[in-house]
């Protein structure tokens, strides 16, 4: 395992590298964005039980949740993907978020844990 691991951790390191910050990535569209009726503490846990759970090349140990203002967001693979929680009446208002073109076995995963759980 430490000889697969050992390579992919390189390429992610090369790759974050290239990767634009979450704050210049907000400033563009968001690669998926939907309303959801459930509440943004439900959504976010949701998205963040998913991320850290689940194993597409292996699992992420950098997924964590962040409080700012009025925004709750959840970041996965070193912040090089993002969820952006917001609250919209009793439901709330999901923005997934990537700062580089990932693999799209990576983006359909982690894009289709998000639009389950809003």
């Amino acid at each position: 395992m430490r000889k697969f691991s050992l390579p992919i951790l390189i390429t992610v390191s090369l790759l974050c590298g290239c990767q634009t910050s979450p704050q210049e990535t907000r400033m563009k569209s968001a690669a998926f964005s939907e309303t959801s009726n459930r509440s943004v503490e439900q959504v976010s846990e949701c998205i963040y039980r998913g991320w850290s759970s689940t194993e597409v090349i292996e699992k992420d140990p950098s997924t964590h949740i962040e409080h700012a203002n009025e925004r709750l967001t959840v970041y996965a693979w070193q912040d090089s993907m993002f969820a952006d929680l917001y609250r919209r009446g009793k439901g709330s208002e999901v923005r997934f978020y990537k700062t580089f073109n990932m693999g799209p076995e990576v983006l359909a995963d982690r894009s289709g844990i998000v639009k389950r759980c809003a």
